[in-house]
């Protein structure tokens, strides 16, 4: 196996492989104060400050990192943990109103995700996403009498908690383009939420997902990313840690949920992508990866950047017009038919039912 990394992304993934404890050294490790200053840059755009930072107080005492960068590094990194004590505090607060008010839930991705990691604290928090036991009309009642919501979508609405964090309530955890798969999916999520609502994390304070889900939820987390925008680092550093605290039945049982959801293809190049990217032991891996639909998918990856920040064919997304994007998002997932060719051509057909059930049902915000 083998893929050709753009010059500037071989010291980031030596550097990650450093911090996790898959290469015990970084060979690539900047020269100059212009050259980590552009790696610090890269790891920050792809929220990996605080999870590399271990490997950089090691570098450090090694000598090999100038203290211009050392310093602004452990700065960021006390503001990463600073937030994520903050964020853990207001989501303890939110699961108690919320089961309080007779609605069951947990915390998807986010500080569910770190804790997976050796160090939970030094993951880069983003969004808080909860996803509720209940009919969307009644918690959609209850969402209005203690928040402002400004959009709302078919899986999702969005808010914002007393303390300015931006908060996604899900009426479920995601969705597939294809009618069919969607309702295959749709039945998988409610066959497993009584689970996930009763796993609740004592020393967290709230309920997370079991990992066995997790190996389901989170790839199929990365692929929507995959295909609508891009996918970062931080993410795919998610899945490398469900793999890596799953057991080997709970390993078991989500492949055989993502084979029945059919998604195969893309776990197999997911599975290339933690080898190629992480240096992932092959006992962590859920099958064989597959170095063809891998590479796609890698390539995507190193072009996107995260969430497709810098990917130059998304440069225009948010100043064009309805149609003009909505083509553009159609050729994006045609790239990636391979992996699902009803999923890539039911695109269009999703985004048009969605728009009209917004509209319908007054979900069209101003400004939206």
């Amino acid at each position: 196996m083998g893929i050709n990394k753009p010059t500037e992304m071989i010291p980031l993934f030596e550097l990650i492989q450093f911090a996790i404890g898959t290469r015990d050294d970084f060979p690539s490790a900047p020269d100059s104060f212009d050259d980590w200053k552009a790696l610090l840059l890269l790891v920050a755009e792809h929220s990996l400050v605080g999870i590399s930072f271990p490997a950089i107080q090691r570098l450090s005492t090694e000598g090999k990192v100038p203290l211009e960068i050392y310093y602004p590094w452990e700065v960021a990194v006390k503001k990463i943990i600073r937030k994520n004590q903050q964020q853990r505090e207001a989501i303890v607060e939110l699961y108690k109103l919320f089961l309080d008010n007779g609605f069951r839930n947990c915390i998807l991705k986010g500080q569910a995700m770190a804790a997976c990691y050796p160090e939970p604290s030094l993951r880069q928090s983003g969004d808080i996403d909860i996803w509720l036991e209940g009919d969307r009309r009644s918690i959609m009642s209850f969402l209005g009498q203690h928040f402002k919501i400004s959009d709302t979508r078919y899986i999702h609405s969005e808010m914002k908690t007393k303390e300015g964090l931006k908060l996604e309530v899900h009426y479920t955890p995601s969705w597939m383009n294809a009618p069919w798969s969607n309702h295959r999916l749709q039945r998988w999520f409610k066959a497993c939420a009584s689970t996930q609502f009763s796993h609740e994390d004592e020393a967290l304070g709230f309920c997370v997902p079991a990992l066995a889900f997790d190996a389901v939820y989170i790839l199929i987390h990365i692929y929507r990313h995959v295909l609508e925008e891009g996918i970062g680092l931080r993410q795919l550093l998610d899945y490398y840690w469900v793999l890596v605290n799953l057991t080997e039945s709970d390993r078991t049982k989500a492949l055989d949920d993502l084979r029945h959801l059919k998604l195969l293809r893309f776990t197999r190049a997911m599975m290339y992508v933690m080898v190629e990217g992480f240096r992932m032991n092959e006992q962590y891996l859920l099958c064989e990866p597959d170095s063809r639909l891998g590479t796609i998918l890698m390539d995507s990856i190193l072009i996107s950047g995260n969430f497709g920040h810098s990917d130059p064919r998304n440069k225009n997304s948010r100043t064009e017009s309805l149609v003009v994007h909505g083509w553009h998002k159609f050729q994006r997932n045609l790239r990636f038919w391979s992996f699902s060719l009803s999923e890539s051509l039911c695109m269009p057909l999703f985004v048009t039912w969605q728009y009209f059930w917004r509209r319908k049902n007054g979900y069209l915000y101003k400004g939206r």
